[in-house]
């Protein structure tokens, strides 16, 4: 079933690559005025003594001072937008703990029924303007070789083995991403490749990415990255990509990207990269394993036949924390054509520090 449902969107990725680029930004989708009637009666009934009637906690409140910790703010629009929906109701009806957030905020399961969760979450996400920041709901599970199109405040760790003829050869890449903006992210990451004797500080890569479109139900962003030489040869390398993801189903979401790669000097010597993922979301809990499957096909710009190679990778998504903001992910990428090497083994680890520290809630 995985295969299948990989095999159906990467015969349709360019298609859904343009499409995504002719989309207009979308004003995200209105909750009917009932729905948010309903959600402030509760929001003033159960939450704004600790949040505040606008959704910014009073810091001297006697209330706020009795917590020990700040309320989170919702007037603030970046956070208010960066997180979907589904999240904070399983926050309001488990409790901060459950998710490894705060305990002081309690769990609301047995007091409000699943439609009141709905209504005030709803009532809260409408308390600032958040229309010109793309919604949570797009911020999808990190891909192994496909890019991802939200923009984050994350440092991610990516290890490669790769078993081969000869030496085998490793590569260590420690990334750092930061929000820059309402649509934008900084990228700087440093390569270490080793095989055989030579083990080298091979490049460092600056970029910048930024949200050309989105919903609920789509992203499109672009970006660019120049890689500099630092004790490997050349003159360097620019990376240009577009990364797409979406929705396909509440259990089912797809990424893509296109990445093009110039070597500078000689950029007729660059390749074209076409990758795809599907992942299984099976589970609200972060604290799960998430199966995906990726399949890459990589090109030189100087075509001859039997240039086009592809790889398929099966990999899982482990959720190390309640909240999920430090997970793992394990993948095995296999040849589907002829190869340099028999197979690679990934490993990632994603600290998103955008939710709080790296030892916050194992």
């Amino acid at each position: 079933m995985l295969f299948h449902a990989v095999g159906e969107t990467m015969k349709n990725l360019p298609r859904y690559l343009c499409l995504g680029a002719l989309l207009t930004f979308a004003t995200p989708f209105a909750v009917a005025d009932e729905a948010v009637s309903n959600g402030r009666s509760i929001y003033e009934a159960n939450c704004l003594i600790c949040h505040g009637q606008t959704g910014m906690p009073d810091p001297d409140s006697p209330v706020v001072k009795g917590l020990g910790v700040m309320p989170a703010d919702f007037s603030d629009p970046l956070f208010n937008s960066r997180e979907p929906s589904g999240d904070w109701e399983m926050v309001i009806k488990y409790g901060g703990h459950a998710m490894g957030l705060a305990e002081q905020m309690p769990a609301q399961g047995e007091n409000l029924s699943a439609a009141e969760i709905t209504a005030v979450t709803a009532y809260i996400k409408s308390m600032v303007d958040t229309s010109a920041y793309p919604p949570g709901e797009m911020n999808l599970m990190l891909p192994t070789r496909v890019k991802k199109a939200f923009p984050e405040d994350e440092v991610v760790y990516k290890g490669r083995f790769t078993n081969q003829d000869g030496e085998d050869a490793y590569k260590n890449v420690l990334e750092f991403e930061k929000r820059v903006g309402k649509r934008g992210q900084a990228i700087v990451e440093l390569v270490h490749e080793s095989e055989g004797s030579v083990s080298e500080l091979s490049e460092a890569e600056v970029g910048y990415k930024h949200v050309l479109s989105d919903s609920k139900q789509h992203i499109l962003s672009g970006a660019a990255v120049y890689a500099i030489p630092v004790e490997a040869d050349g003159d360097g390398e620019l990376q240009t990509y577009l990364a797409y993801g979406v929705e396909m189903s509440p259990a089912w979401t797809f990424q893509g990207s296109l990445r093009l790669k110039f070597p500078i000097g000689e950029a007729s010597d660059g390749e074209t990269e076409l990758a795809g993922i599907v992942h299984y979301v099976h589970s609200p809990w972060p604290r799960r394993v998430f199966p995906a499957l990726e399949v890459v096909a990589t090109q030189p710009f100087r075509s001859r036949n039997g240039d086009l190679e592809w790889t398929a990778m099966p990999q899982v998504r482990i959720g190390l924390t309640r909240g999920g903001h430090v997970a793992l992910n394990l993948g095995v990428e296999l040849p589907l054509s002829d190869q340099a090497w028999d197979n690679r083994v990934y490993l990632t680890l994603l600290w998103d520090f955008a939710d709080g520290g790296f030892f916050k809630g194992w």
